[in-house]
């Protein structure tokens, strides 16, 4: 597949330097134009729309943010690239809201650029042949009644009633099993997509989809009488009810919890659940959807595989200022910042833990809100770590860009993990240079041969002859974790050896120390963004 791209620059030499320097006929890739400022840019895209856009940021008559925003405000289709010198979070924030794929750091040289660019030439790619079967596959189910129902049924949930519309007598027409009584509207969010694409292809992932729906609706048609219809909205998965009569939370989540149990023992999957209040009939389905949408904001702060009533969600108190503004975050981190600056560790490794704790105490925070301001931090440590040549940090058996991570932040607990291995990357980075404290060095050999023991701090410290309090700074201070996180990451490691040998699960986290698999298994998902068994999945299929 051959793909257009248009180059716009306004430095000269810079620019032929990326047309001339690089064979791009070699790479399928044709450059459809080259401008020196956004305004001729933005003509270029009018007459001989492109796939690629790979602009500056700073140019004259119009910039590469204002010029993304143009073409694409007048309904032209690209991916586009940015080159800056600059590092600054205003950029960042504007260029996530016009879904900039890329962006490289001037200056840069011809193989960062073809790397950036075959990466996305690779995703476009794949995207489209995935695109390809996804609409044969369309196709076929529109011929069935199953799949008009699920017409209905994600219009209901998206639309209030309209005039004349008479819902009972469509549900009669496509047999539906609802009555006009009061329902219930639940939603089901596979806590594990970002980990199975890894694996899975778009195919694969609407038949999991629908073997979810089929078991969904198995384990909850006794809850609701047989008065209930499965369906998909987007890549959503739903459920409409009729109110369960003389029934109490207590009964409605027992029945969650086997549906949890049966997707984990037939497809491997974790899920999470939210349930709307009861609602008058089918003619207020999207106000039902609308309450299970907010019960799931819970997900962001409790974590992953929860049930979320809407009645317990309540309505959150408005944030008396937005997150950007908040002054003892901002504190925290340049105090994080300074404390990198000044290679006092411990008090970086502090900073982390107190922002995660305060963002948590503050839950009004909208999980887009916390994603901005971790992309604000993200950028700073990134321009810290570039000047000291730090490596990308591993998350879901991978090497990945940092700032790439962001929309896979699902909790609250994601962006602290990723925060923490960033500054644990760089303390690492630069303790590489010099050596541990005898201490520590001592305590990480103690850790090689007891981690899988009931090993505590306080063992630990007892062992090397200091106090609790003076391990566990000096243990921060050393290596940018503190000594419970080195010895759970230090675990995780050992037992991946142990599952590409297909010992298991439960096998797994004796041998390593935990004494609950389910413990074993939330520490592992922690640190690596995988479950074991995905893990142990996604090395078998290798």
């Amino acid at each position: 597949m051959v793909l257009k791209m248009i180059v716009a620059e306004d430095e000269q030499s810079f620019r032929e330097g990326i047309l001339t320097l690089v064979d791009w006929k070699l790479y399928g890739i044709e450059i459809a134009g080259e401008a020196e400022n956004g305004k001729q840019a933005l003509e270029m895209i009018h007459n001989n729309p492109p796939d690629l856009l790979l602009t500056d940021i700073r140019m004259p008559f119009l910039n590469g943010l204002d010029l993304i925003r143009e073409a694409k405000a007048a309904g032209h289709e690209f991916h586009s690239v940015l080159l800056t010198g600059y590092n600054e979070f205003e950029y960042a924030k504007e260029a996530i809201k016009l879904g900039v794929s890329d962006y490289l750091l001037k200056p840069c040289m011809p193989h960062d650029i073809i790397r950036v660019i075959m990466d996305l030439k690779q995703k476009i790619e794949q995207s489209e042949n995935e695109d390809k079967a996804l609409n044969a596959l369309n196709r076929s189910w529109n011929r069935n009644l199953h799949l008009l129902k699920n017409q209905i049924l994600s219009q209901w949930v998206q639309h209030p009633l309209m005039p004349l519309e008479d819902r009972s007598s469509v549900m009669s027409e496509v047999d539906m099993t609802l009555s006009c009584g009061p329902i219930q509207v639940g939603l089901i969010r596979i806590d594990s997509n970002k980990a199975q694409s890894v694996t899975a292809s778009k195919r694969d992932l609407e038949l999991i989809r629908y073997a979810l729906l089929n078991i969904a609706g198995e384990t909850l048609r006794p809850l609701y009488d047989g008065k209930l219809e499965v369906f998909r909205h987007g890549d959503e998965m739903l459920w409409i009810g009729n109110y369960p009569e003389n029934t109490t939370n207590e009964a409605i989540e027992g029945a969650m919890k086997e549906l949890q149990l049966n997707l984990e023992a037939y497809l491997k999957l974790s899920i999470s659940i939210s349930i709307s209040s009861a609602a008058a009939s089918v003619d207020y389905a999207h106000i039902g959807y609308q309450q299970a949408i907010e019960a799931m904001e819970a997900r962001f702060y409790q974590g992953r595989g929860g049930i979320f009533f809407h009645a317990e969600a309540g309505k959150q108190t408005a944030a008396k200022s937005s997150i950007l503004d908040d002054a003892y975050l901002l504190r925290l981190e340049k105090d994080l910042l300074l404390a990198l600056q000044n290679e006092h560790y411990e008090q970086a490794v502090d900073a982390i833990e107190a922002s995660m704790s305060h963002i948590r105490n503050n839950s009004s925070y909208s999980k887009a809100e916390v994603h901005l301001r971790s992309t604000s931090l993200i950028l700073e440590l990134q321009k810290f770590a570039q000047e000291r040549k730090v490596a990308s940090i591993e998350w879901q058996d991978s090497f990945v860009n940092w700032i790439e991570q962001i929309p896979n932040m699902e909790t609250l607990d994601d962006c602290s993990v990723v925060l923490q291995k960033i500054v644990q990357s760089i303390v690492e980075a630069v303790s590489n240079q010099k050596s541990l404290h005898r201490t520590v060095h001592a305590t990480i050999e103690l850790i090689k041969q007891k981690y899988n023991t009931n090993l505590t701090l306080e063992l630990a410290a007892k062992e090397t002859f200091v106090s609790n309090s003076y391990l566990s700074s000096l243990f921060k201070q050393e290596l940018g974790v503190n000594f419970l996180d080195y010895l759970h990451q230090y675990r995780v490691e050992q037992s991946k050896e142990l599952l590409r040998q297909s010992y298991k699960i439960y096998a797994v986290s004796k041998l390593v120390g935990y004494q609950e698999e389910r413990h074993f298994s939330s520490t592992f998902k922690k640190w690596t963004g995988l479950t074991p068994r995905q893990y142990q999945k996604n090395y078998n299929a290798g």
